[in-house]
């Protein structure tokens, strides 16, 4: 059975309207994820995530399974709370295929593990 192709320039709803597949393709995240203090990811609310590696304290490296045309340049990283710690939370080192996270105390900067996880999201044109 051969595969087939959908062409469209809009999507529309019966009641909610219309819109452009622009915004769908453009708009909608390419990686979502759940990351844990231990370095692995929640596979419930996985998507295009091929490893999750716990470097040390606070890092934690994300390769993705389908690459970005270009280094990762949008990107959304929200932290659960826990009231023990204030911390703030970065993306650094992104490229086409990976990132790495890190969580310090926003007291101090030291790098410390996130218990409870946090989740993010990343979007820009896979290549």
């Amino acid at each position: 059975m051969a595969l087939g192709k959908i062409k469209a320039d809009q999507l529309e709803h019966s009641t909610a309207g219309t819109v452009d597949t622009q915004y769908v393709v453009n708009g909608s995240a390419k990686v979502l994820g759940n990351l844990q203090a231990d370095g692995s990811s929640n596979t419930a609310v996985s998507l295009n995530i091929s490893s999750v590696t716990d470097g040390s304290a606070g890092l934690n490296t994300v390769a993705v399974t389908n690459a970005f045309t270009a280094a990762l340049a949008v990107s959304a990283l929200i932290a659960n709370h826990d009231s023990s710690y204030n911390r703030t939370h970065t993306v650094d080192d992104t490229s086409a295929s990976s990132f790495i996270t890190r969580s310090v105390t926003a007291s101090g900067g030291t790098l410390t593990d996130v218990n409870p996880a946090h989740s993010i999201a990343f979007f820009g044109d896979l290549a």
